[in-house]
């Protein structure tokens, strides 16, 4: 009979996070960032075109945020691959 450690079982060790999880990171909070900045300046044109919707207005402000967000942070790390992997 033999024992679990001799039976040439796998171990799996926890890997420290990589340099592309904090690249990814980066590629969220620019995106959130950019995202803020371009949502705080097209604020009042977006405060008149969802006005329509009364009670859902500040849903719309909220879904067009987090659409910018994920829109931009896609951009954004499509754009750092392409840069990365060509040179």
């Amino acid at each position: 009979m033999t024992t679990p450690g001799k039976a040439g079982a796998e171990r799996y060790y926890r890997l420290p996070p990589d340099s592309s999880t904090l690249w990814t990171c980066l590629e969220c909070l620019a995106g959130g960032a950019a995202a803020a900045v371009v949502f705080v300046i097209w604020l009042p044109a977006l405060t008149d075109l969802t006005r329509t919707f009364e009670l859902l207005s500040t849903t719309m402000l909220v879904f067009v945020f987090l659409f910018l967000w994920l829109s931009l942070w896609a951009v954004i790390g499509s754009v750092h691959e392409q840069v990365w992997t060509t040179g």
